[in-house]
């Protein structure tokens, strides 16, 4: 829906001068009980109903009810008290984010002044007013899941969630969020997630029914609630992790003689006479070699003398050229790989601000640093991938009603560029002798085996400042303001590199240099079988690019009496996208250059409401999402005259262009829980959720490579709508014996406007490229379990099973031709749908620890308390594909 400005500020307006209205705020949670009298059962007025530590509390009312907003995540205790009566302490407290914790007290008649109770409070296994499915947990919690070092390594544990991407939806679908700050790399809109797993007080990932709050999200909410300093003390935590070398892919190295690649021309059983000596099974699983005896003769036997060598020499220029093993034995480097250890760091310190921490209201900092260094799967130039995180929160408490918290993060990667790099088969001498795929291997991305400098070194900085304000105006209402600044750079070296050609040493007379290490750059390669000099044409990547955002949030949150708590606000998020990158082979098909800058914004605005009520819980509201491309754009018809490639180099500033139309969208949002008794509770949420399409679809201009014949090879559409979702979830909540939760949910997601490429092609084809229109569709439907024991001497742990079947395709067609008959011709194969078959997955994690109180005791400690193993189990059910034999 395409909306004037005036209309946007009109509906703005009309939406922030409604009364206050909403749920629950984004990083604190909620008390809420009764209060009666023990023997009688008769509620009691005026009880005074304390969270400990803090400076928070309430009475109760006519009815004995209380409750208390605006509590930080944490485990606490509420003491509850009234002159004549016994003050009872309940410890264990557990609040979390958007949640209502409900701790109900039973007052006895005061037998002795002063006298006092201490209980600990009753656990939650079901969360009665959560109605979706969330899944709530400490560091701790995190810390018992095997192999879990990252946030993102305990995500992708969770039924649903794989590698960020929830219930099938794609990455750019979840979002991620920080003590109430969006961290989202908008270039992508996808989650930087960059939270050390140190630094983490409480993790809640949210899979479907999000709350009218919150925005540019459809299948996914991260929301991590960060580790503040304490006033009195200073804390700290150091984890420290190594792992000895080891092998990361199935089979022997790469570079050993019996490799699959390189065992034809090193298997002492045919590397001399050619591998027509093996076994007919060997001879049809591996590359035929005529053998080095008859490869020598056959240089030996040409007229020039350069390259006159032995046998011997031969299959030594071989070994030289792939640096494989035994390299170094003649002179050379073995690019050896898979023999340093890898190793991981997370450390973190909190406390008061030496020095002026009084002066300034109980100023604290939280600090948290992260280092992770992973060798590579497979030889290259970067022995490691390398990761830093840093954090730094710092915290003042000004008044009793204020409070003022600055957040800062930084983080750099050192990689590898995905894309690979191309290498010219020109006889068993060169260095480049396959192009692989190398994901089976356990490294994603092709990439040639023999050459480090194939893939390209990729450097990412990341940082993100933030500040955030928080004014309590009452006993029951608060606001909070936020703000941060985000920017992200990726840097590639491009063109760094020419191999040195100079002469190490000789094989025979044939000269050998540096090969493979380096780059060796050549227009046309030669194909000669008899040419041992190599020449390989290798990725080349320049990406310069850099994204940076601006992210503003006003949230007001009122609970105006027992029943209702309500909430409204406003984002606003701008950015400055400058693309800078380019991909080029030379001579060879890959080509692409992408210079482009954006300076797109957002504007949102909701209101919501929480009823509470014994019998049911809702959630309800509704949101505006406004965006603006901010960006004038061409204007032509689909096979014009500017896509060709005479104008390519001035298209964007011959073509007409016009000012791009914003967009805007309503969302309403429903959820209900409902208690059907004290240990069980069923579900059920309704909603309409928008997100951005990536920005490399709205805005991306490919003029291909300089030696392309063509012109414009693809245009962005920026007027493209916002990818949509209205989705459903209906689930089930049983609590086992006061200790294990049982959950079912069924979920279905109808997802429309995805964007995807269409093709536009002229009669006499010198108009040729694509272009982004919301032709794509996704329809999902599934259900998970969940059963979950959190707490409990001895077993502790989860298993869940997602199964879930998928639908795709897209609407119209994907290649329309400006000829009729070509038209037709194509339109027997349109249009398209995948119905891929189901895979399952299981996971479980086991966790057995010991006892407090379990164990001798040693100066006044138990030895064996709280000691702990844990497992982590994965099943996911095999791929599935019907074999063709026409295309075998």
């Amino acid at each position: 829906m395409n909306v004037s400005a005036t209309k946007l500020c009109a509906i703005l307006l009309a939406i922030l001068v409604i009364p206050a209205a909403v749920s629950f705020g984004q990083t604190t949670g909620k008390i809420s009980g009764t209060v009666t009298d023990a023997e009688n059962g008769e509620p009691l007025p005026g009880v005074n109903v304390v969270v400990q530590g803090t400076e928070q509390g309430a009475a109760t009312d006519a009815e004995g009810n209380f409750f208390i907003i605006n509590v930080a995540p944490g485990d606490y205790s509420v003491t509850a008290s009234m002159i004549g009566y016994q003050n009872i302490t309940k410890t264990g407290v557990q609040v979390s984010v958007n949640h209502t914790t409900p701790v109900n007290f039973q007052l006895q008649t005061e037998a002795i002044a002063g006298e006092a109770i201490t209980v600990e409070a009753e656990r939650e296994v079901v969360r009665m007013d959560e109605s979706n499915s969330t899944i709530s947990v400490t560091s701790e919690e995190m810390d018992g899941v095997a192999s879990v070092t990252t946030i993102g390594d305990f995500i992708n544990t969770q039924a649903g969630v794989q590698g960020l991407s929830v219930r099938g939806g794609s990455v750019d679908e979840t979002k991620f969020m920080m003590d109430g700050l969006t961290v989202v790399d908008n270039r992508q809109n996808q989650p930087v997630v960059m939270v050390n797993l140190s630094a983490v007080k409480e993790l809640n990932v949210i899979k479907g029914g999000f709350n009218a709050e919150y925005g540019n999200v459809r299948s996914g909410l991260i929301n991590v609630v960060t580790k503040e300093g304490t006033p009195t003390a200073y804390h700290g935590s150091m984890d420290f992790r190594m792992a000895p070398a080891y092998l990361k892919h199935s089979g022997v190295k790469v570079i050993n003689h019996q490799s699959y690649y390189v065992r034809p021309y090193l298997d002492p059983d045919v590397m001399w006479e050619g591998t027509d000596q093996w076994p007919e099974d060997l001879q049809n699983r591996y590359d035929t070699f005529e053998g080095w005896n008859s490869y020598a003769q056959r240089l030996n036997d040409n007229e020039q003398d350069w390259d006159d060598i032995t046998p011997q020499q031969a299959r030594d220029i071989f070994i030289w050229r792939h640096a494989l093993e035994g390299a170094d034995e003649l002179g050379h480097t073995t690019n050896d790989y898979a023999n340093k250890p890898d190793w991981k760091v997370d450390a973190s310190l909190g406390g008061p601000v030496p020095v002026v921490s009084d002066a300034l209201g109980d100023l604290t900092f939280f600090g948290s640093y992260r280092e992770n260094w992973e060798m590579f799967a497979l030889p290259s130039n970067r022995d490691y991938f390398k990761e830093r995180n840093g954090s730094m929160k710092v915290t003042s408490r000004l008044t009793q009603n204020m409070k003022l918290q600055f957040e800062g993060l930084y983080g750099e990667s050192n990689t590898l560029d995905g894309t690979g790099g191309y290498a010219r088969d020109v006889n068993p001498l060169d260095s480049g002798t396959e192009i692989l795929d190398a994901t089976d291997l356990g490294d994603p991305g092709s990439v040639d085996l023999y050459m480090p400098a194939a893939r390209i070194p990729v450097d990412i900085y990341r940082g993100m400042g933030g500040v955030s304000f928080k004014h309590v105006l009452g006993s029951n209402t608060f606001y909070d303001f936020n703000a941060n600044y985000i920017n992200l750079q990726s840097t590639t070296p491009g063109f760094y590199k020419i191999r040195d050609t100079t002469t190490v040493r000789t094989f025979g007379t044939y000269p050998v240099d540096e090969s493979p290490y380096g780059k060796w750059w050549v227009s046309q390669p030669t194909y000669t079988w008899g040419r041992l000099h190599p020449q390989h044409v290798e990725g080349n990547t320049w990406d310069k690019s850099r994204t940076q955002t601006l992210n503003m949030k006003f949230d007001f949150t009122s609970q105006l009496d027992r029943f209702n708590q309500v909430k409204l606000g406003w984002t606003f998020t701008y950015n400055d996208i400058n693309t800078d990158e380019e991909h080029v082979h030379e001579g060879v098909p890959g080509n692409y250059i992408e210079r482009w800058r954006v300076y797109p914004w957002q504007v949102g605005a909701y209101i919501q409401d929480k009823l509470e009520f014994e019998g049911m819980i809702a959630n309800f509201g509704v949101r505006l999402d406004y965006a603006n491309p901010n960006v004038e754009w061409p204007t032509v018809e689909r096979y014009s005259q500017y896509f060709q490639k005479q104008y390519k180099d001035v298209f964007m500033e011959m073509a007409p262009k016009e000012e791009q139309k914003p967009e805007i969208e309503i969302s309403p949002r429903l959820g209900i829980s409902h208690p059907i008794s004290e240990n069980v509770k069923m579900y059920f949420n309704y909603g309409h959720f928008y997100s951005l399409a990536p920005t490399n679809a709205l805005y991306n201009i490919d003029y291909g490579s300089i030696s392309r014949v063509g012109g414009i090879e693809f245009i962005g559409n920026p007027s493209a709508d916002m990818p949509k979702t209205i989705a459903y979830e209906l689930g089930f909540d049983y609590d086992i014996g006061r200790m294990v939760l049982l959950h079912l949910a069924g979920y279905y997601k109808d997802i429309s406007n995805q964007t995807g490429e269409i093709y536009y092609t002229s009669y006499n084809g010198l108009v040729d490229y694509g272009t982004t229109e919301n032709n794509n569709y996704q329809d999902i439907r599934g259900f998970e379990v969940r059963i979950d024991k959190k707490f409990g001497d001895w077993i502790r742990g989860w298993v869940n099973y997602d199964y879930r079947v998928s639908t795709s395709g897209y609407v119209g067609r994907e290649h329309y031709y400006q000829d009729i008959r070509e038209m037709r011709r194509y339109g027997e194969h349109n249009p398209y749908q995948e119905r891929p078959l189901a895979r399952p997955i299981a996971r479980a994690n086991v966790q057995i620890i010991s006892p407090p109180q379990w164990g001798p005791r040693l100066m006044g400690r138990r030895l064996f308390a709280n000691l702990g193993v844990s497992f982590l189990f994965y099943y996911r059910a095999g791929d599935y594909f019907t074999w063709d034999p026409l295309l075998t």
